[in-house]
């Protein structure tokens, strides 16, 4: 049996195994086994800290991209057009999601969502500043 096949059956007795309701969206389900999926933070967008910045949207994205990249404790796992996901290390892996949408063609909007408080003010801190931020003290789970 090939390795994908293999792979793919694993993947699959894991995902029936989870306890994923049935009906979820197979490539959700896949993606949320691999920890890439987004929707979570799609759904967080709603309570999303929100600013505008007075750049055209690609020099927004550039600048942004730039500050998380130089982010202690922090994990770039997907960027889209609209979109780039990280994970702050220091609060177990949290992902945060930094959306971009265009306002006009010298104006960019900004949201940080995340279902954790703490890691989308910290992430928005970062970005909307300009600056990097002294990471954030690890948690202690006991």
């Amino acid at each position: 049996m090939s390795r994908i096949k293999i792979i793919a059956i694993a993947a699959s007795l894991v995902a029936l195994c989870s306890g994923a309701p049935a009906g979820a969206d197979p490539a959700e389900v896949f993606k949320a086994l691999f920890a890439v999926s987004t929707r979570e933070l799609e759904k967080s967008k709603r309570d999303a800290l929100v600013k505008v910045f007075d750049c055209d949207y690609k020099t927004c994205y550039d600048k942004t991209l730039a500050i998380v990249k130089m982010m202690p404790d922090t994990d770039i796992y997907l960027q889209k057009k609209d979109l780039i996901a990280v994970y702050c290390v220091s609060l177990n892996s949290t992902p945060a999601g930094i959306f971009f949408e265009e306002v006009d063609a010298t104006r960019t909007k900004v949201l940080i969502s995340s279902a954790s408080s703490s890691a989308k003010e910290w992430v928005a801190s970062n970005v909307f500043s300009g600056k990097v931020q002294k990471p954030l003290v690890k948690l202690k789970i006991k």
